[in-house]
């Protein structure tokens, strides 16, 4: 009697865990999300910028984040006219996933348009951009939403690039402009020098094909993961850049059906 009474708590003990393990907890009414940013692995995006191991930069804000609902019609954010732009890493990091209200992401950013605030979601692709400040404006512009040229690069190859001055289409006039790289190292040029350079896409520095084989030495013309643009001007920048096209996505990362390996946080404000 002893033993069979022994082998039904064990059984019983098996069946609770076993449920524990499927269903943290069936009862529980709480809803909860899943930061964004763990679904973009820094290692994943570090290694577009550079090879070098001995780099911790941490480059997810060097990119601009669309999110696409896994729906057949693949919605995003760009199809609304109340956003018709991508997320940049600031605002997409402090975002959720919502499992339980639609799979929807979610951000409490009341600036945001509720657009962000995408059913279904599936998908999250990045696109490489660079921040064009000016005296009186701020814009986000995507590389590959620019015109892309084929030029020779550093190495003596053909290599896609897009020419510095696209950077400031809708600025009319302007004395100098600095170019910022990730690291805080900066170049001032003027706007001759910028009218011939480039930014090549895949070797992440700029060329100067006039001037590289000019005084100062080609330190002057190599500037390496440009990051912002600082533009010496009292306009504002109206001009209406373009989305990158789906097909020039730098990367793109899924959300899993299973979040065990996630983090999962107490919405207390949604």
């Amino acid at each position: 009697m002893k033993k069979l009474l022994f082998i039904l708590l064990v059984l019983v003990a098996m069946l609770l865990s076993s449920c524990s393990e499927k269903d943290d907890n069936p009862t529980d009414v709480n809803i909860y999300g899943y930061k964004l940013e763990q679904f973009i692995p820094k290692t994943a995006v570090h290694d577009l910028i550079t090879t070098d191991e001995n780099d911790l930069t941490d480059y997810r804000n060097l990119f601009s984040y669309e999110i696409v609902s896994a729906d057949a019609n693949a919605w995003s954010p760009r199809l609304s006219s109340y956003a018709g732009y991508d997320l940049s890493w600031a605002n997409f990091k402090e975002g959720f996933y919502v499992p339980s209200d639609e799979k929807k992401t979610w951000f409490a950013n009341p600036a945001l348009p509720g657009a962000f605030k995408v059913r279904n979601a599936g998908t999250f692709k990045l696109y490489r951009k660079v921040d064009v400040v000016g005296g009186r404006s701020t814009k986000e512009v995507e590389l590959r939403g620019l015109q892309l040229s084929c030029i020779i690069n550093w190495s003596g190859t053909n290599e896609e690039a897009i020419k510095l001055s696209d950077l400031l289409q809708g600025l009319s006039s302007y004395s100098s402009v600095t170019l910022i790289a990730t690291d805080g190292f900066s170049r001032t040029y003027t706007p001759e020098q910028i009218a011939d350079g480039c930014y090549l896409l895949n070797s992440e520095v700029t060329t100067f094909p006039s001037f590289n084989t000019t005084t100062p030495t080609s330190g002057q013309w190599k500037l390496k993961k440009l990051a912002r643009v600082n533009v010496t001007t009292a306009e504002i920048q109206m001009f209406p850049f373009r989305n990158a096209d789906h097909e020039y996505a730098n990367i793109s990362f899924s959300i899993p059906a299973d979040l065990s390996g996630y983090t999962k946080t107490l919405m207390t404000n949604h």
